[in-house]
């Protein structure tokens, strides 16, 4: 199932704690990827943004990690309050925590302001004769 529309990854990102650990890394994305951007129900459940529902096999499938490592690396964002997790015998409910930072609203826009513009927008200084 292929969604529309995109999440903003600053380049800090790479010093995140879990950077280096590849399996809560890909778990992490995929998360961020996974959840709504807007709420939604699902089967008489409320799935809010920012949330998703899956299981560890489903997560498993979709990242091609083992159960164990699914269950590993969901204990460790859930340690570090990257994620939510309320499960139920038969399905999981994640939530990632301060999703709004990754996704913005569908009137935010996401210019960069006037001082964050790149030199393209200065005019030329150089002397070309």
């Amino acid at each position: 199932m292929a969604l529309g529309g995109y999440i903003k990854l600053f380049r800090q990102f790479s010093d995140w704690e879990w950077y280096k650990d590849i399996n809560t890394k890909c778990l992490f994305l995929h998360c961020l990827i996974s959840a709504n951007f807007k709420d939604a129900k699902w089967q008489g459940i409320v799935v809010k943004r920012g949330q998703f529902i899956t299981s560890l096999a489903h997560l498993a499938f979709e990242t091609g990690l083992s159960v164990r490592n699914v269950r590993t690396a969901l204990e460790k964002l859930e340690k570090t309050g990257e994620i939510i997790r309320v499960s139920t015998s038969c399905q999981t409910i994640i939530t990632v925590c301060k999703f709004d930072s990754y996704q913005c609203l569908e009137n935010e826009t996401d210019k960069p302001s006037t001082s964050d513009r790149q030199a393209t927008d200065k005019p030329s200084t150089s002397d070309r004769q």
